[in-house]
């Protein structure tokens, strides 16, 4: 029996679009993106239900734990079991959260089982990945099964990110335009265009020359701000619109009120910030003493790059109007 590929309206998932590098590639994300959209929130915040009947952070977080452990579980399950067949999986509707703190390691150490179980199989090829287990009346595979954790974690941090947003302590609504739109046959520097066609994975046109750590569906878009940009040039830097590889610079926008779970509408393109962008060495010659960490999150906040999904493609155009927080 075919095993159906996961999709999902809500927040455009679609599993044929995970190969095994992404899919690893996003596990390994997760903790860090969970991390990087709850913080500077307060804890009265994330343990807060924006309405009554939607989840807290907390809650979220909680239960995205206790689903991939299961997943985890699933997947060593199917590996190692002939014609497995399951009445059920461990019941994980009411989540149960301890410490936020106690969480996250949670959350972030069954993320790295359930990793560190799907990597020792011997690559894309490996036979196993088409071994199956019923559960109740569906039979999926563990392909589908590391897919699906992504899947849960990934919808419930977008969530979160509305939570907060619901909540008034996320960013601000304000506006700006798009300066600059940037895309290249691979690497760095990205090239100006005047308009862009927007899918799930980015600005048609657009390639990342190493996909090892690129183009996976978090990192449809790369973002940055002409305003960061004009004050690096002013400490000294030789850098520019698209040269540290951003798709699309904007203007007008307090960079430092954006965050991850943060959504804005980009001419007519929905996209929602989901993790800062980490520094390559390939944008050393864009930095005075080719220090490229300048724009570290973690040590310069406020000066990254940032990553987002594509929740609505559409056209964007040099000049297009960008709503933050619409």
């Amino acid at each position: 029996m075919p095993v159906p590929v996961e999709t999902c309206e809500g927040c455009r998932f679609d599993g044929a679009q995970y190969d095994l590098q992404d899919a690893l590639g996003t596990l390994r994300a997760l903790a860090p993106m969970w991390e990087q959209t709850i913080d500077g929130i307060s804890s009265e915040v994330l343990a807060t239900r924006p309405p009554p009947e939607v989840w807290s952070a907390s809650e979220y977080l909680a239960h995205s734990a206790d689903v991939v452990a299961n997943m985890g579980r699933l997947l060593h399950a199917t590996l190692t079991t002939e014609d497995l067949e399951l009445r059920d999986l461990p019941p994980t509707s009411d989540p149960a959260p301890e410490s936020l703190d106690a969480d996250l390691t949670r959350f972030a150490a069954n993320v790295k089982r359930l990793h560190d179980k799907a990597a020792s199989l011997e690559g894309p090829d490996d036979r196993r990945w088409e071994r199956t287990a019923r559960v109740v009346d569906d039979v999926v595979d563990a392909a589908w099964i590391l897919r699906h954790a992504i899947h849960d974690a990934t919808h419930h941090l977008s969530d979160v990110g509305r939570g907060i947003h619901i909540l008034g302590a996320g960013a601000p609504t304000q506006e700006g335009t798009i300066a600059q739109l940037n895309v290249s046959d691979g690497g760095v520097p990205k090239k100006p265009v005047e308009v862009a066609e927007v899918g799930d994975r980015g600005l048609v046109g657009d390639r990342q020359a190493a996909r090892l750590h690129h183009g996976r569906p978090l990192q449809a878009l790369c973002l940055w701000s002409v305003e960061v940009i004009d004050a690096l040039r002013a400490e000294g830097h030789p850098i520019e619109p698209g040269l540290a590889g951003e798709n699309i610079t904007l203007a007008g926008i307090d960079w430092t009120r954006v965050q991850p779970g943060t959504q804005l509408l980009i001419g007519d393109v929905l996209a929602e910030i989901s993790a800062w962008s980490t520094p390559c060495a390939k944008n050393a010659p864009w930095f005075v003493d080719r220090d490229f960490q300048r724009m570290d999150h973690d040590r310069h906040p406020g000066w990254s790059r940032a990553y987002a999904w594509v929740r609505e493609p559409g056209t964007v155009h040099q000049g297009d109007r960008v709503v933050v927080e619409p």
